[in-house]
């Protein structure tokens, strides 16, 4: 049913497609951003287990960092952005690029086996080294996102000049200049000198994505991080869309329990949240019931819900719920104003790794892959084309 529902819902946007009715869309949506899931972890996963290898060293990739923006591209590569937009893909989301790029058909199954090899597709996007090309280089993490703003400020001058655009047949609206970055990449200091430059200029037409899963190279990031980077943005005159909380977890802050369940999470520092994350579902129960268990309404909303839907529950952030991305996106691009979404992530989201201190660098291993593949409903021998099963 989902299978016709995709080829059935498509309306010509350039690349792009979105799917009639609202609930039949976010069902197409989630579905594609499974598939994108798995496609760019099992990119990884070839590279450095399955592919032959001379020396048997490994080859790297970013299985975590590219999951924990699954949700926000699938959104915006399937539904949001236009033809004329121009996008700085976060360098180590660069397999979740090239996943939904295969997915659209403009990326092949030869480049995506290639990863990171000769040939193949790059671990950072890159304008000379990736086929097809990409909108901008952003291998050197933090100069990328501000070449993307400072297309926009060249986009603002000519059009100020009245001069034509050489992307543009001079009929659609400007195009968005779209900066994706993680929030440790914030740390670089070309971040900072660019975005100076928006006030000074009233910039238009710049989005900047921050994916907040509050987790770096080798750490979790030190809490109080979050209201600097929006301290930040709104010195410079960005409007903040804070994107914190996904639908399921909204929802049962209205029940009863729900507002002590809110302040808790809210009181929840980086480094907890990332290891109750990874330890689970009944680790979770734990803490509550020790924390805030003799509140109204917390234990009926334990007793109600498994460990593995109390889990989901928890991490039911805003940066993983496609309805709240889609609404957030939405009330942006109906102006030009500068404006910076505050994503709430799981790094890891979906993966056995989630939440790990050391995810950035892991991978998962061979097991780990065989039940992701099979809780994502990817058959064997389609695992190169995992939305085969929908045709």
């Amino acid at each position: 049913m989902l299978g016709k529902a995709l080829a059935r819902g498509r309306v010509g946007l350039g690349r792009r497609w979105v799917c009639k009715g609202t609930t039949e869309e976010l069902r197409a949506l989630e579905e594609v951003e499974r598939a994108a899931l798995w496609l760019s972890t099992y990119t990884v996963h070839n590279a450095n287990v399955l592919r032959p290898k001379r020396d048997g060293l490994k080859v790297g990739g970013h299985q975590a960092s590219s999951a924990s923006l699954s949700t926000a591209m699938t959104a915006l590569y399937m539904k949001i952005l236009r033809p004329q937009d121009r996008v700085a893909v976060k360098p180590h989301a660069s397999p979740m690029y090239h996943a939904i790029e295969h997915l659209w058909g403009r990326q092949s199954v030869e480049n995506l086996q290639r990863f990171r090899a000769l040939g193949g597709v790059q671990s950072y996007p890159s304008r000379t080294k990736d086929a097809p090309e990409v909108d901008f280089s952003t291998g050197s993490v933090g100069l990328g996102a501000a070449t993307a703003m400072f297309s926009a400020y060249v986009q603002d001058y000519l059009a100020r000049k009245d001069l034509p655009l050489a992307m543009q047949s001079g009929k659609e609206p400007p195009a968005r200049m779209v900066s994706i970055v993680g929030d440790a990449e914030l740390d670089e200091g070309s971040v900072y000198e660019a975005l100076m430059e928006s006030w000074r200029w009233d910039l238009r037409n710049s989005w900047w994505i921050v994916d907040l899963n509050r987790m770096s190279l080798d750490n979790v990031c030190k809490d109080g991080g979050v209201r600097q980077i929006e301290r930040m943005f709104a010195a410079n005159k960005f409007r903040i869309i804070n994107v914190k909380y996904g639908k399921k977890l909204s929802a049962v802050f209205r029940e009863p329990g729900g507002e002590a369940l809110r302040r808790w999470l809210n009181g929840l520092g980086n480094f907890r949240f990332a290891t109750l994350t990874f330890q689970g579902g009944r680790a979770m129960r734990q803490e509550m019931e020790r924390d805030i268990g003799e509140q109204d309404g917390i234990q009926d909303l334990l007793a109600s819900r498994s460990d593995d839907e109390l889990f989901s529950l928890l991490t039911n952030l805003g940066g993983h719920c496609m309805a709240t991305l889609l609404e957030a996106f939405d009330e942006a691009q109906r102006d030009d104003r500068p404006t910076c979404f505050m994503l709430w992530t799981v790094k890891g989201h979906g993966l056995q790794l989630a939440g790990h201190r050391d995810n950035h660098g892991l991978n998962l291993n061979q097991r780990q892959v065989d039940e992701l593949q099979q809780r994502l409903g990817i058959p064997p021998g389609q695992e190169w084309d995992p939305l085969a099963r929908l045709a």
